[in-house]
């Protein structure tokens, strides 16, 4: 058995053999306060665990990590700048995976400063709302769904709802992700029979039951958000818009479903697409304001007017 000693020096000898290249055996020794015979005998336990660390013997020998593991990779300044991007969205957003991200980062970070004998980072910030919840709260929920979905186990929990307040539901979860910062849980329901999307910090209560449930192997991420310009699933339509220039741009940029097309006219483009998600999608038309004209349909048409004539009347 390896005490804990030894699996703490074993991960000083990775990160010098890292971060300093080759190194004499005698001078791994110094560094650990071993004996060289110490020495021997964690690389002897790094290559049983699959960390191949090559030894040769002579003036110009030494111990060094084969670079072909994940320690070996070759990490660049680049690929930090990429990695401090996203830690510094996680961080904005208030990731549940923050602190682990960040403890990655900063351990690659260390590798490759010592490699470089740098520290030329850019600067990267976020410009959205953050959000506003119990991180430690969030973080054992999210960890609670992850086991539930590994042992295949029921939750019960209290959940609201804008559209039908608090309510009591028992769901089976099929997976997670994050949308404008905020996390939602994919699950299927039992009082509703079908898949929805629950925003995890509107589960007020929870309990992850002894009952499992029968995981359904039909269920396909792709179609379940096909078309989606949201999280909303509440009506697809085949939309068609009109969007002047030079607003017209920030629509162009983005994809916003896979199938959508655009053609260009000398003042404007018009936009088709089937879409799914009414709700968001007649939101987002709205935020267009007047650089959107609706063609088609024409049942979108009249509620857009609808919402126009209720926001008037609050003026």
């Amino acid at each position: 058995m390896i005490d804990i000693s030894s699996i703490q020096n074993i991960i000083k000898m990775i990160i010098l053999l890292q971060s300093r290249g080759k190194m004499k055996g005698f001078e791994l020794a110094q560094e650990l306060d071993v004996s060289e015979r110490r020495i021997l005998k964690y690389k002897k336990d790094l290559d049983a665990a699959g960390i191949w660390i090559e030894s040769k013997p002579g003036a110009y020998g030494g111990y060094s990590i084969i670079s072909n593991n994940l320690l070996g990779a070759d990490i660049k300044e680049k690929d930090i700048i990429v990695l401090e991007m996203i830690k510094e969205q996680l961080l904005y957003n208030n990731d549940i995976n923050k602190n682990e991200f960040i403890e990655i980062v900063d351990k690659l970070k260390s590798v490759v400063n010592s490699k470089n004998n740098s520290n030329n980072y850019m600067d990267y910030f976020t410009v959205q709302s953050k959000c506003n919840y119990d991180y430690k709260k969030q973080k054992e929920l999210c960890d609670s769904i992850i086991y539930s979905y590994i042992t295949k186990r029921k939750i019960q929990m209290d959940y609201y709802s804008l559209s039908s307040g608090l309510k009591t539901r028992v769901v089976h979860p099929y997976g997670m992700f994050t949308y404008k910062g905020d996390t939602y849980m994919v699950a299927y329901c039992e009082s509703r029979k079908r898949f929805l999307d629950f925003k995890i910090c509107r589960i007020e209560s929870y309990e992850v039951l002894e009952e499992k449930y029968k995981f359904n192997d039909d269920f396909n991420w792709d179609e379940y958000s096909k078309n989606c310009v949201g999280i909303y699933k509440d009506g697809e339509i085949d939309l068609v818009l009109k969007i002047n220039k030079p607003f017209s741009l920030i629509i162009e940029e983005k994809i916003w479903v896979d199938n959508q097309e655009i053609i260009q006219q000398e003042k404007y483009i018009i936009f088709k697409a089937r879409m799914n998600g009414y709700s968001e999608i007649k939101s987002w038309i709205l935020s267009m304001g007047s650089n959107a004209t609706v063609l088609e349909p024409q049942k979108l048409k009249e509620d857009i007017k609808e919402e126009i004539e209720k926001i008037k009347n609050l003026y």
